[in-house]
């Protein structure tokens, strides 16, 4: 049974924001049991001493930091845990591939691609509207958090993320999707995959603001060097975008909207012969992800 996020209730919620601050959300799940923001109390929230020694375990396990085992006590937010984090080593992060939602192994894990501005963090509004027993994973943009230049066709960024989901899907069936840069990214990806015989189950061109509205977004202290590293990605997505050409795709393509008459779409997905269109009206609780995440939920079973 498909556990639902009552997110009409969830006005507290804050997402991460950042590679780490996603890695510690998500590591808090996996401890106490359930999803939480990076605002909430650890221990407010139902979680213990022997919680927060497995979360100091689970940073020395994965990120190789060893933290004080009071670091909890004394950072008690995911937010105030991942400033003390980066004062260590995290560029275990700094990849594209970031596991948003583990899910519970009973469909295959839908992986979404970053937006213009290159990062993975707004889909965490899908993830919670899908439930738990979703695995979500977002694509965040070579170059955001690292000097890396960024990767500068559709085509390229779509063979680099190709590599990263089969690291943990290697086989398929694959469930694509993304928000504008990310959309054209995501139907490259299918037609490789479909070029190299692998199965597309799914194909998500999703329009941003159902996702996560502009005036939406959280604020975060964004230091020079980052803020021009997001600008340098941002414009190699949207040049990129601009100059890249949908070829023909042999699968059905799902364009999600809001109703009709607010905005026309970034790229024309007249090449793609099986269009279907899902104007997604912002649900009872004055969400549209929810609504986004009700019909995902139907065309994934």
């Amino acid at each position: 049974m498909t556990q639902v996020v009552d997110i009409s209730t969830d006005n507290g919620y804050a997402r991460p924001r950042d590679p780490v601050e996603l890695w510690l959300a998500r590591c808090w799940q996996e401890v106490l049991g359930f999803g939480v923001g990076i605002r909430e109390n650890f221990f407010g929230i139902g979680g213990n001493s022997l919680d927060a020694a497995r979360v100091v375990n689970a940073v020395l396990d994965e990120l190789h930091v060893q933290l004080p085992l009071n670091v909890v006590t004394e950072h008690p937010t995911v937010e105030r845990l991942a400033a003390r984090l980066r004062d260590e080593d995290t560029s275990a992060l700094a990849v594209p591939l970031q596991e948003i939602q583990s899910g519970d192994g009973t469909r295959p894990p839908l992986f979404m691609v970053h937006p213009d501005d290159g990062e993975a963090g707004p889909y965490c509004h899908l993830a919670r509207a899908l439930g738990e027993e979703f695995a979500v994973f977002g694509l965040q943009a070579v170059g955001l958090y690292t000097d890396a230049e960024p990767l500068g066709t559709v085509a390229a960024m779509a063979r680099a993320y190709v590599e990263e989901i089969r690291t943990v899907e290697p086989a398929g069936p694959y469930l694509l999707g993304g928000c504008a840069t990310g959309a054209a990214v995501a139907y490259e990806m299918a037609c490789q995959l479909v070029d190299a015989g692998a199965e597309v189950r799914l194909l998500a061109a999703v329009d941003t603001e159902l996702v996560e509205p502009h005036a939406d977004r959280p604020p975060r202290d964004e230091t020079p060097e980052f803020v021009a590293r997001s600008s340098r990605v941002s414009r190699a997505n949207r040049d990129a975008t601009r100059a890249w050409r949908p070829r023909p795709y042999p699968g059905p393509l799902d364009l999600f909207g809001e109703p009709a008459g607010t905005r026309p779409p970034a790229v024309d997905w007249s090449v793609a012969g099986d269009r279907r269109v899902h104007e997604c009206g912002a649900a009872a609780d004055g969400t549209h992800v929810r609504e986004l995440a009700r019909v995902l939920r139907e065309l994934i079973g």
